[in-house]
């Protein structure tokens, strides 16, 4: 998640900044509260106190709580901005890398993993911007500060505190702990569901077609109920935790004035003002713990999704296409005095992923103008030939040359375009299964001119196309 964060910009880095002074500052008016309420309390129980100074401790108490309410909204403003700012440039990103991915590539990701990872991901990692943050920044600096405030006012109230946040912790790392890996499971079962919807709604006439509705429905069924299954049991632990937030803070409560009846019993008639001040005080404080630790639990919701979502995002980002960029302009082109050109020298051809060569030693030269036909059954390596000279793949040996030019040193935005039916810069059809030939109909293409026929002998004799 740390990762990603290096993609904030300078100014959104000022305003986190800012927001952090801010959430400082309604920390500090939020644990301010208790003192002015404390005051009140020993006016209101101390014979011959004014009305016009239990007036001017809640004035006190309502402007504290103006500015804590400030602080709030500016915080929540500027971290919503910082999130919707972040994230755009996180969509943006991930694009234009996607537009320099060449085959090799998207194989390594699919289009519907693509789709997820630059929507859902993106969502995922905006809404931890928006709230976690805030929470991460807000709720530790709020349990320290309430624990230093409550530590000297008394050894009971401070150990059934100490308790109950021992109790709530256990109980967040057990449930994360359960949770955690069924997180990380949702957004892989969230691309397969979009694989299969994707693959259900281009290919809506094909299942049509061959009246294979039930088998897809099938099939959409299972990875729907795959991705159900999963948030619901996260769903029913996390719903355990706000009972048992709230189970432990009544407790507490109950602890905080079970303890203060005590020692307000034991005290002296002059100092069970002073305890019950203290009793009020310290059932404010430590609702205040409790509540730091409640922020830190949905932290823990917010982070594994956020976490797992940053990851895949930076897959996208960090992944460097096998084809880069040329150095030589369509001037350095221009300079050769060829034009419409496409020359193969001794080529050879391995996928990525594949220990035998698709092509070996491929030579041939077209010219402008020139009809050219590669004829090979399915697999011979017809496509892949093509796919090299617009820089789908790179060779690997030998040149592939356009206009005189290694396409290797070219740019590849100035590259001759692919149509599935073009030669690129040359005249002509590319064919894309020349599997049937005559011995095997008498007739295999009635549109095709005979003089491009009668080529196929020649062509099978002067180049060499392995399987």
């Amino acid at each position: 998640m740390l990762r990603i964060m290096k993609y904030l910009s300078k100014a959104e880095i000022g305003q986190m900044l800012i927001a952090l002074v801010t959430i400082v500052g309604q920390v500090y008016f939020d644990l301010k509260l208790p003192d002015y309420m404390s005051d009140i309390t020993t006016l209101v129980e101390t014979p011959g106190s004014h009305m016009k100074d239990i007036w001017i401790a809640g004035g006190k108490m309502l402007l504290i709580s103006l500015g804590s309410a400030a602080c709030a909204i500016i915080t929540g403003y500027i971290a919503a901005r910082v999130a919707a700012s972040f994230t755009q440039r996180l969509r943006s990103l991930e694009f234009r890398k996607v537009e320099s991915f060449g085959p090799a590539e998207m194989s390594k990701f699919s289009t519907a993993s693509l789709i997820t990872r630059s929507t859902n991901d993106v969502t995922q990692v905006q809404m931890f911007i928006t709230m976690g943050l805030q929470l991460i920044v807000k709720s530790p600096i709020m349990a320290v500060w309430a624990v230093c405030k409550i530590a000297g006012e008394g050894f009971e109230w401070t150990l059934a505190t100490g308790i109950a946040v021992v109790i709530l912790l256990a109980a967040i790392v057990i449930m994360m702990a359960m949770v955690m890996p069924k997180f990380k499971a949702m957004q892989a079962l969230t691309d397969n569901i979009n694989l299969v919807a994707r693959e259900n709604l281009t290919g809506l006439r094909v299942v049509r077609a061959y009246n294979a509705e039930d088998y897809q429905e099938a099939k959409f069924t299972k990875a729907n109920k795959d991705l159900t299954d999963t948030q619901l049991f996260t769903n029913r632990v996390m719903a355990f935790m706000m009972p048992l937030m709230n189970t432990i803070m009544n407790g507490l409560m109950l602890a905080v004035y079970w303890i203060g009846t005590y020692l307000i019993d034991a005290a002296g008639l002059k100092d069970k003002l002073t305890v019950f001040s203290n009793m009020v005080v310290f059932s404010n404080y430590s609702v205040q713990v409790i509540m730091s630790f409640l922020l830190m639990s949905m932290v823990f919701v917010l982070w594994p999704r956020a976490d797992v979502s940053a990851q895949r995002i930076m897959e996208v980002l960090d992944t460097e296409p096998i084809v880069e960029n040329g150095t030589k302009t369509a001037a350095d082109v221009a300079k050769t005095g060829q034009r419409g050109t496409v020359e193969f020298r001794n080529v050879s051809f391995t996928y990525p992923d594949s220990r035998e060569a698709m092509l070996e030693g491929i030579n041939f030269t077209a010219e402008q103008g020139q009809t050219v036909a590669f004829i090979g059954s399915t697999g011979s390596g017809k496509s892949s030939l093509i796919n090299l000279v617009p820089r789908f793949y790179d060779t690997s040996q030998g040149q592939v040359l356009v206009d005189g030019v290694d396409v290797r040193d070219s740019w590849i935005k100035q590259l001759p375009a692919a149509g599935p039916d073009k030669c690129f810069s040359c005249k002509g059809r590319v064919w894309p299964d020349m599997s049937a030939l005559p011995e095997f109909d008498e007739n295999p293409w009635p549109d095709v001119p005979d003089k491009w026929l009668q080529l196929i002998p020649l062509i099978e004799s002067e180049y060499q196309f392995t399987e």
